[in-house]
This record gives C-alpha cells, structure tokens and sequence, in this order.
C-alpha cells in the first residue's frame, strides 16, 4: 500500500470545484464518479476503513487521468498520482476490473496490447510495404516508433502510413523497428505499476533504438510518446533520444518549405488537444501551426481549448476497462464540438481518433479526420 493513497486525502476539503471540469462527471453526473470522491475512496482504503467494492473499482478505474481537476484544484491535490497509486493497490490485492490481468499479461506475452503475434506489428503497411521493409532496423538517426494501436488496429493503419509518405515527400529518412518493436508499457504505467517486467520492456526497447543509430524518436501516439519523454527518462536519466511527437516534424517541415500544401480544405474545424500531448506535455502549437497552414480551413477556436482542452474520454484505460464510460464523454464532446460549429474534428492520436469515431455515430454533420492521413491528401 503506498502513502499516495494517503497523501492528499487530508489535504482535499471536499469543495466540488474539481467536479466543473471532471471528464466523466460532466458526462455522468454521479458523485461517486467525481474527484473529491475518488481521492476520499483512496485515502479510506488506505485507512482500512472500507473494502474493495464493484464501486470503489468503477470510481478508481473510470478515471481518464485527463488531469482537468488537478489544474483547478485550489488545494494543490494531484489527483492522477492518487489514483495511480490506488490503481496499484487494487490490482495488488487481485481485484482489478475483469481484463486488466489480461492486458498487462498481454504485454509481458505478446509484447504488445493484443496478444497477437508480433509478427504482424508491420501488417499496417501492407499498402506500402514497398517504401516500409526496406527501412526495418537500417541505421538511421530518426526510430519511428508506431506503437501498439497503430501497428494491429486496422481503423488506425492510416496514421503511420500517412506519415511514412509523409516523410518520403519530404526527404526524410528514419529506421523502425518492426516486430522488434515492443509495446511501450504505458498500460503499466497508468496503473502506477513498476516491475522488472516494465523495466525489461523499457530496456530493450531503448537498446534496439541505439543499436541502429537512432539518436530522436518520433511517435504519432500522445501516449507513446509521453512514455517515452517521462518514464523511460526516469528508468534513464542519460537517455539518449530527443523525444518527438510528429506533428513537431510535420511544423517544422512545413515551416522550412520542405512540404507544402497544395490544395484547400474549406472545412469549419475543431482540433482535439490530445491530453497526454497538451496538458501532460505542452505541445500545444505544433498541430496548430499544421492546420493554420491548409488554404481554406477555418480553425474554430473554443472558450475551453489547450490546457483547459475537452478529453475525448478513451485515455487512462478507462476505455479498456469501462467502455460504456468512454463511450459517454465521446458522445458528449462531440456534440458540443458539433454545437460549435464544428463540420470536421481533427485529431493527432490515436485513442482519440478511435474514442471519438465511435461518439459522432447518429450525429449529423460532422466527421473525424486524423492530422496525418488530412495532411498526405492536401500535399503538392
């Protein structure tokens, strides 16, 4: 049991304020789903004041770790390491939501979220396959790192490939790892969890990047690349990457007239801050600068956006263990996205590509596009 169950239970004086912005209270309005509740739950836990129960487990796992609470917090409580610590515990005690188990055995097994082969961790270039294989652990200063949902999820094969002819465009060489490639472990460390299993995964994945030259890496997933910049520097404070999310190299490119855009896109858009991109990391004006640069769009600017930015609900595994959740904050955000005038919701990751795909079903008049895959289509 650790003292961050306990830390901030005394300092949190149950005044709601946290309640305003909570992603999952404001989609459901249960008190049992609000922060001030999760961080009382926690700390009776620890206090061995109550049990483990089917709601304590709701409350504790449906949290998305968006950290809208800890930003408005006048207390100072840092919700997300409570949780994580709570998370932990849970676990520990062989209590975790049904799949949980599987998950993190999946990872340990497979070597990535799905328990499939890790053979297959290059099937999202079939259609390229021309332009992929010949990149495979060649030696290169740029590792694309695809990460696990981009690598088995069909729905989401045209991210990494956007960005593969993307970089071809643009000249841009870069190595990947193929089915060498691990999961990152970001599951594990949602869950607060760290074990010499995790820290296998951070080590090999961190020795096969250096073997081939690789001195940055890029990821198109938020999560991916969170993981990288925190907890692998963690485990190695010497790391020797730059860490880059890719809408900093498509900027970037763009901004040196290695790319350019050639056609219009008169399209009324909203961009989705990605949490663990935005508020966890402060990349805030690189998917900006790409959407500002596409003749014709018009970039719809909310009275919420960056730090204060909507969740799509799909983050912290709430969507692994309490979709119906996930689905609900969809649902919710894009509707108020649509209210906004928004005909197309733009988004640079992958959960919320997926979470909010499935939130605009039966809404009219409104679509999701991934950045990358927009980009690829308006190029010269």
């Amino acid at each position: 049991m650790s003292d961050e169950m306990i830390k901030y239970y005394y300092l949190c004086n149950n005044c709601g304020i946290c309640r305003q912005q909570c992603t999952v209270f404001q989609a459901i309005p249960l008190e049992s789903l609000s922060p001030r509740t999760r961080i009382t739950l926690a700390g009776n836990l620890f206090l061995n004041k109550m049990g483990i129960t089917k709601k304590t487990k709701e409350a504790i796992f449906t949290c998305v770790l968006c950290d809208l609470c800890g930003n408005t917090c006048p207390s100072g409580v840092n919700v997300l390491d409570t949780i994580k610590a709570t998370r932990r515990y849970i676990i520990e005690q062989g209590e975790g939501p049904e799949g949980i188990s599987k998950l993190l055995d999946s990872i340990i097994q497979g070597r990535n979220i799905f328990l499939f082969d890790n053979e297959e961790r290059i099937n999202w270039a079939e259609n390229i396959e021309e332009k992929v294989k010949p990149k495979i652990r060649q030696q290169s200063e740029l590792g694309l790192f695809v990460g696990c949902q981009e690598s088995f999820k069909g729905s989401l094969y045209n991210i990494p490939e956007s960005l593969v002819l993307i970089f071809e465009k643009a000249g841009v060489d870069f190595t990947l790892l193929g089915d060498e490639e691990w999961c990152c472990g970001a599951p594990y460390f949602l869950l607060g969890v760290k074990n010499e299993k995790v820290e296998e995964i951070i080590k090999h994945n961190i020795e096969k990047m250096k073997e081939f030259g690789v001195t940055k890496i890029v990821t198109t997933c938020p999560g991916c690349y969170l993981a990288w910049k925190e907890e692998y520097k963690k485990f190695d404070p010497e790391l020797p990457f730059d860490i880059l999310h890719s809408t900093e190299i498509i900027a970037n490119l763009l901004q040196e007239g290695k790319l350019k855009i050639g056609k219009e896109y008169k399209k009324k858009v909203i961009f989705q801050d990605p949490c663990d991109l935005g508020r966890h990391s402060g990349i805030f004006d690189a998917p900006r600068t790409i959407l500002k640069s596409i003749p014709g769009l018009e970039l719809i600017e909310l009275p919420r956006e960056k730090m204060d930015a909507y969740c799509c609900g799909g983050g912290g595994l709430c969507k692994a263990t309490y979709p119906e959740t996930a689905l609900a904050v969809a649902k919710k955000v894009a509707k108020l996205y649509k209210d906004n005038g928004a005909e197309v919701i733009v988004t640079a990751c992958p959960a919320c590509f997926d979470n909010l795909q499935a939130g605009i079903e039966g809404i009219d008049g409104i679509e999701i596009v991934d950045i990358h895959s927009l980009i690829v289509d308006l190029l010269e």
